[in-house]
């Protein structure tokens, strides 16, 4: 209750402080709050633990932003619709998280440049990132995403436009959309994800004894076969929808080889499924706000993943709809243009506590 009563506080003392759709708050976790104008400086100005909030707007500039503490930067959402009294927070610019900014998060925002852990490879090992309910382009999961890490990261209900490169991570994949490849990960886990790739290797190179489970794949080939014979192995596959596959081509560098380098363990997966027999309306190989990713009627993804529950984003802790921040969100705000004639300005906000 008391984060509700700050976050409500944050945007009543904006008003006076500075426009409204340029007010970046942080709530210090030591006590109090302060307003900034950009995100650097608040992040700057801010200490591990604390929470920076970032508003609504139609593109804010952040250049080239280096965080190197863990702190918590919060959006207002990526979704029209569910923000249509804050407006959705648009970042253009690249963040970079380095050495310092371990139990760190990012939520609720869409950027239109590159998320990299670290500018080298003596500060690119972060532990216990999370990041959830973002559009991101391109991953770095170390500082050039080859270099091997030992950065420990989970994400959870984001879009990811780009490529990932995982610095040979066992980073976590819980409940994405993917339109690009899959690089560089060892001993990582990817369940319940969506993966939209139009080729025929989502699986790029250097995979490694790592699991996939749940997931529904767009294309052939792209689960158990790998770019080259010794690029992916040793992965396990369980109860993910294929819907064309697998296939086992001739040409070492345009087909799909068998691993024959080592399997890992391979069950359950659904395999030959017409993709008009997967989503309730979707199409291409990238996001689309306007498609459906629930699982059509009659689909054998429906309770087929390995908890019982849908195979896709909608399975496991299945993904939010519209996806908000865990924050209190503001669903109406009227700030009248003047005060009445005895210096009242009439202020009304609604705001809806959000269940996860």
């Amino acid at each position: 209750m008391n984060r509700l009563f700050t976050f409500i506080g944050f945007f009543l003392l904006g008003i006076h402080s500075l426009s409204a759709q340029e007010v970046i708050a942080v709530n210090h976790v030591a006590g109090g709050s302060e307003f900034f104008s950009r995100l650097d400086s608040a992040i700057a100005h801010s200490s591990n633990g604390d929470y920076v909030y970032l508003p609504g707007t139609a593109l804010m500039n952040i250049g080239d932003l280096v965080i190197n503490k863990g702190v918590h930067i919060i959006g207002a959402g990526i979704y029209p619709d569910s923000c249509y009294a804050t407006g959705t927070t648009f970042l253009t610019g690249n963040i970079t998280i380095v050495s310092g900014a371990d139990n760190g998060s990012l939520q609720g925002f869409m950027l239109n440049g590159e998320l990299r852990f670290g500018n080298s490879q003596a500060n690119q090992h972060v532990s216990s990132y999370y990041v959830s309910r973002c559009n991101l382009s391109t991953l770095y999961l170390s500082n050039n995403g080859t270099d091997t890490t030992t950065s420990s990261f989970l994400f959870r209900e984001n879009i990811i436009r780009g490529h990932v490169y995982g610095g040979h991570s066992n980073a976590g994949f819980r409940n994405n959309i993917f339109e690009g490849q899959l690089n560089n990960f060892y001993g990582a886990t990817f369940s319940n994800n969506n993966f939209l790739w139009g080729s025929s290797k989502t699986l790029n190179q250097y995979i490694k004894n790592s699991t996939f489970s749940n997931n529904i794949f767009r294309n052939n080939c792209i689960a158990y076969y790998g770019y080259y014979i010794i690029y992916c192995t040793d992965n396990n596959y369980y109860n993910n929808i294929i819907p064309n596959g697998p296939l086992d081509f001739s040409s070492d560098y345009y087909g799909c080889i068998p691993n024959i380098n080592g399997f890992g363990n391979i069950s359950g997966n659904i395999e030959n499924v017409p993709n008009n027999q997967i989503y309730t309306s979707q199409g291409g190989n990238a996001y689309n706000i306007h498609d459906n990713y629930h699982l059509i009627t009659g689909s054998p993804g429906i309770n087929g993943g390995t908890d019982g529950t849908d195979v896709g984003i909608y399975g496991g802790e299945p993904f939010k709809d519209g996806m908000l921040p865990v924050n209190p969100h503001i669903r109406f705000k009227y700030v009248a243009g003047s005060t009445s004639p005895n210096g009242t300005l009439n202020i009304h906000f609604k705001v809806a506590a959000q269940e996860k």
